[in-house]
């Protein structure tokens, strides 16, 4: 939905308000978007967790929220803090 207004070496091309009155957003959420648009997903080291429990097993794979909120509970991923299991569901629906 943005674009991209910095040349290479970091110049600011065009006018900010011009950009955001044709993208249809606020200054606000197009600024949030250029300060984070390089930041990582931060549920990725979670979502990799999932889709190696998915993997290890092969003959029934599968898991509904439940079964694999469960499974993390069980497995607990160094570092990966387990949240709760309505938002293991909203990564599921997002990581397919």
């Amino acid at each position: 939905m943005f674009i991209a207004i910095k040349t290479e070496d970091g110049v600011v091309k065009g006018k900010i308000s011009f950009y955001c009155r044709m993208l249809r957003v606020s200054r606000q959420a197009f600024n949030n978007y250029l300060k984070t648009k390089d930041s990582p997903w931060k549920y990725q080291p979670l979502a990799d967790a999932m889709l190696d429990i998915c993997k290890e097993d092969e003959c029934n794979d599968t898991y509904g929220r439940i079964r694999m909120y469960q499974a993390l509970q069980l497995k607990q991923p160094d570092g990966v803090p387990i949240p709760s299991e309505r938002t293991v569901y909203r990564l599921m629906e997002e990581i397919g």
